[in-house]
C-alpha cells in the first residue's frame, strides 16, 4: 500500500535528515465506478499498484479520485481499459502543485497569501491572545501523541452567548481548513462587516485551528499528503496513524471505517484510542457548560458539502434533520452569494458515503448538539488537497459569509 511505503520513506527521511517525500510524476485519475465489480477491482489492487484514494465514489455511476506513483501508471491504465472503466486524468504531476503551495520565502507573520505551519499559527495565537485579552481566551485540550499542545481559543464579547464549536484540520493534508478558520478568527476580531460583527458579538466561538497537530506537522515537514495521526498502534509495526474522524466513541467501526492499520480510514485499535480525540471529548464534557454548544462543525476538504447525521445509515434520519437542512441551506445560500460556489447539503450517508465514529455523529448522538456538520470546503476535485495559496482568501471569504448565513438560519428554527 502507498501509505506503508510513504511511512517508511518518511521515517527514514527524519532519521537521516533527508529531503521531504516527493510526488514527482504522481498522477491523479478520476475513475467512474459503475458497479460492485469495479469497486472490488480497485480495492483488490490497492496494495499492488500503491493506489491512494483522494475521494471515493458515493454510489454506482459516481467517480473516485485515485493517486498513484509513476511506476504503476501503465499497469493501472491497462487494468482500467481491460475492465471497461471510464476514466480521465485529473492531475498530471502532483509535485508541481505541491511546489506551488510552498512559499519561496516565508513572511514571518500571519497572513493569508500562503499556507502556514503549526509554529506560525501558534505564534499568531499568542499575538491575538495578548492583543485581545478581554475577548480571546486561550485553551489547550491536552497534548498529542508526539507531545505537541493542541491549542484553541474562545472568542466571547459578552457572557451568556450560545456557542459554536469548530475543530479544523483533523485530517493533516487538508491545509485549506486551518487557513480558512484562522482567517475567520481574524474576521471575528477585526471585521467591520455588520453581519460578521453581529455573529462575533452575539455568539461565542470555540475554535481549534489544528486538531491533528502531529499529522499536520508531518505533512509540512515530511509527507505533504499525509492524512492520519501519528500514533503507532499497528501491532506489526508496519504502519502508523489513525483516521481521527473515525475514532469517536459513537458506533465506532460500524461502517465506513477500516480495521487495517495501513488503511487511510483505519479507525484505531479502539474508540478514542488517540489522545487527540479522547482529550477533545473530555474538554467538551468537562470544560464547556452542558447545553452551551448549539452548533458543532468539523472542517474538512474537499468536495463542497455540508454533511449532517446520520452517517451510518441512509434508511433513517435524525429527529432534528429538518432543522439541520434549514441551517445547512442558510450556510450554502449565503456562501453562494459571494462567488457562486455551490455546496451540496444532506446527510453523510445519503449525500456522500456511510461513515461511523465521526465527530459530528458523536456531537449529535452523545452530546445532544442539534446542529452538527462535517463541512467539506473547495474544490470539487480539480486540485483537491493541493489548492494554490491564491485560493485561500476566496475560500475563507465565502466561508465567512456562509457562517453569517448559518447563524441567521439557526435563529429562524430556534437553535440559537
Amino acid at each position: 500500500m502507498w501509505s506503508r511505503i510513504l511511512i517508511f520513506v518518511g521515517l527514514f527521511s527524519l532519521v537521516l535528515g533527508l529531503e521531504q517525500v516527493r510526488y514527482d510524476n504522481y498522477k491523479v485519475y478520476n475513475v467512474r465506478i459503475d458497479d460492485e465489480e469495479h469497486y472490488q477491482l480497485l480495492n483488490s489492487n490497492e496494495k499492488r499498484l500503491e493506489l491512494n484514494s483522494w475521494r471515493e465514489a458515493r454510489h454506482p455511476g459516481d467517480t473516485s479520485d485515485v493517486m498513484l506513483p509513476p511506476q504503476h501508471q501503465e499497469a493501472f491504465e491497462g487494468l482500467l481499459s481491460k475492465y471497461n472503466f471510464t476514466y480521465k486524468l485529473k492531475i498530471d504531476n502532483v509535485q508541481t502543485h505541491i511546489d506551488a503551495q510552498i512559499p519561496k520565502k516565508r513572511t514571518g507573520y500571519m497572513e493569508w497569501t500562503q499556507f502556514h505551519t503549526l509554529d506560525e499559527i501558534y505564534a499568531w495565537l499568542d499575538l491575538i491572545e495578548q492583543r485581545y485579552a478581554d475577548i480571546v481566551t486561550p485553551f489547550t485540550i491536552g497534548n498529542s501523541y508526539e507531545g505537541r499542545p493542541i491549542r484553541g481559543i474562545k472568542i466571547s464579547f459578552k457572557e451568556g452567548n450560545p456557542a459554536v464549536f469548530i475543530e479544523s484540520n483533523i485530517h493533516a493534508r487538508e491545509w485549506i481548513t486551518s487557513s480558512t478558520i484562522t482567517y475567520f478568527i481574524d474576521e471575528l476580531l477585526v471585521s467591520r462587516n455588520p453581519g460578521v460583527r453581529e455573529i462575533a458579538q452575539n455568539v461565542d466561538w470555540y475554535i481549534i485551528p489544528v486538531l491533528n497537530v502531529d499529522g499536520f506537522s508531518y505533512s509540512h515537514e515530511v509527507a505533504r499528503l499525509w492524512r492520519k495521526s501519528r500514533l503507532p498502534s499497528d501491532p506489526t509495526g508496519e504502519c502508523i496513524g489513525t483516521d481521527l474522524n473515525r475514532n469517536f466513541d459513537f458506533l465506532w467501526m460500524l461502517t465506513g471505517a477500516s480495521d487495517d492499520p495501513c488503511s487511510e480510514t483505519y479507525a484505531g485499535p479502539s474508540a478514542e484510542s488517540d489522545p487527540e480525540i479522547s482529550q477533545l471529548t473530555s474538554y467538551i464534557n468537562t470544560s464547556i457548560p452542558e447545553g452551551t454548544i448549539k452548533i458543532y462543525i468539523s472542517l474538512h476538504s474537499y468536495g463542497q458539502y455540508v454533511l449532517s447525521p446520520w452517517g451510518h445509515t441512509a434508511e433513517e434520519f435524525p429527529e432534528h434533520y429538518p432543522q439541520m437542512m434549514h441551517v445547512a441551506k442558510g450556510f450554502s445560500d449565503a456562501l453562494y452569494r459571494r462567488y457562486g460556489t455551490v455546496f451540496t447539503y444532506g446527510s453523510s450517508a445519503t449525500t456522500l458515503y456511510e461513515v461511523s465514529g465521526s465527530g459530528k455523529e458523536w456531537a449529535y448522538a452523545v452530546k445532544g448538539i442539534k446542529i452538527p456538520y462535517t463541512i467539506e470546503l473547495r474544490d470539487k476535485g480539480e486540485l483537491g488537497f493541493v489548492l494554490p495559496p491564491e485560493d485561500i482568501i476566496p475560500v475563507a471569504r465565502e466561508v465567512t459569509e456562509g457562517f453569517v448565513g448559518m447563524i441567521a438560519a439557526a435563529r429562524e428554527v430556534d437553535i440559537l
